[in-house]
């Protein structure tokens, strides 16, 4: 999987098992804390099945700091809609499985083009 470079190492080492999706998913909902694998029992209900089994394979027993990703949220939000548009979902699909408007996904693919833009330039 193509990672964004300015990941801290942590978010990297997870999102290498479960994805974008599933870091931004742990990120949401425990960003800025230390979980216990699988000690928490709301975890089974913030990852899917399957980043929940992976997950928990790879980091059992382990206490991990799950970063706020602030400054770096709506980077990780355009690169996981970019890569959703990428694997043919329609701007309707990635919106649901994204739970937001058709329009956040316009602004976002327009974001990206500026982004390219800007570095062609340079």
């Amino acid at each position: 999987m193509d990672l964004p470079d300015y990941l801290p190492p942590i978010a990297r080492e997870i999102a290498e098992y479960i994805g974008l999706d599933g870091l931004m998913r742990l990120v949401n909902h425990y960003g800025g804390t230390v979980i216990r694998v699988p000690g928490r029992g709301d975890l089974k209900q913030v990852l899917t099945d399957d980043q929940y089994k992976e997950f928990v394979h790879i980091f059992k027993n382990e206490k991990l700091t799950i970063p706020r990703l602030t400054a770096k949220q709506y980077q990780l939000e355009v690169a996981e809609t970019n890569r959703l548009l990428q694997d043919g979902l329609t701007r309707a699909e990635a919106a649901r499985k994204l739970h937001v408007t058709e329009r956040t996904i316009y602004n976002r693919q327009s974001q990206l083009k500026q982004d390219e833009t800007q570095t062609e330039l340079f």
